[in-house]
């Protein structure tokens, strides 16, 4: 029987879609814009890693991402957590390798930092010694102000990590209206982006990782399936609306694969946001604590 062409090459595109994409490298480059920053400056640069899981034979492609996050020209890198592979710590690159090869970018600018679901437990503290032993500086439930070249600010605030089947807890208060800045936009790292999208927790930009995106998707990006308690379409990368009017989140797809290798039409990404002036005001009523 006669293959048809067509057929062909849809079976090659899988194979080069399952095969290559885990280490096929992209750029994605997402303006974003800022309410309270003057329409007429120019963007901020602002670098998102995320889902790092490294392991213990990932150093070339490690220091490829470096070398990525470099070229983009960055005034700040956040890493977003997830650093380890696996359960077993024989899997793992040691947190002082990773480090060390992370540390070159602070050499280029500020790198601020949060935790994975794959970094608790007495990975947490290994993965505090190492990265602050190269001066980053961990943001989980603790703000920090972000000036730019433009002239303009920002304050980011890290949330740490919470399981899917919990409520935001005490996290609720801390992303109060009330307890947001009066005068910059807050942007939030955070790992997972989950109670972004499905409570009124209040941040302009929310960045985080923790889906991969979905990891097997159909041409174009949508996940295949959906996991746990996600719906389909919260996994995928890219731009979300959070559950306040007018926030964004930002999903990133992330460099690493954790429970398998594989990747398919959702190639890893490092992520170039680029903060625009807005014509919209910054709506604010009273300062933080």
């Amino acid at each position: 029987m006669a293959v048809s062409t067509s057929l062909i090459c849809a079976a090659a595109g899988m194979l080069v879609a399952l095969l290559g994409a885990p280490r096929n490298l992209e750029v994605e480059e997402v303006p974003v814009a800022m309410p309270g920053w003057a329409e007429s400056v120019e963007p901020a640069r602002l670098v998102l890693l995320a889902d790092l899981h490294a392991g213990t034979e990932d150093g070339a492609w490690v220091d490829e991402q470096v070398a990525a996050a470099i070229s983009l020209r960055p005034e700040a890198i956040i890493l977003l957590g997830d650093y380890h592979k696996a359960d077993d710590a024989a899997q793992n690159m040691p947190m002082e390798e990773l480090a060390r090869r992370l540390a070159p970018l602070r050499e280029h600018c500020p790198v601020y930092y949060v935790m994975g679901n794959h970094d608790r437990g007495r990975r947490r503290s290994q993965v505090k010694k190492a990265f602050d032993g190269v001066g980053f500086t961990f943001v989980e439930n603790k703000d920090a102000e972000l000036q730019f070249a433009n002239g303009c600010r920002a304050v980011l605030r890290g949330m740490s990590f919470r399981a899917e089947n919990l409520s935001p807890g005490g996290q609720q208060r801390r992303f109060a209206a009330d307890k947001l800045p009066a005068d910059c936009p807050l942007l939030v790292a955070t790992h997972s982006p989950f109670h972004f999208l499905r409570y009124e927790l209040h941040g302009e930009l929310v960045m985080a990782g923790h889906t991969h995106g979905g990891m097997v998707c159909w041409p174009g990006g949508s996940p295949l399936v959906s996991v746990g308690r996600w719906e389909s379409g919260e996994l995928r990368g890219g731009l979300h609306a959070g559950k306040v009017e007018g926030q964004q989140v930002y999903v990133s797809r992330g460099t690493g694969t954790s429970s398998f290798p594989m990747r398919v039409f959702c190639s890893p990404e490092i992520t170039l946001l680029l903060l625009k002036g807005s014509a919209e005001p910054l709506r604010r009523t009273a300062t933080a604590d």
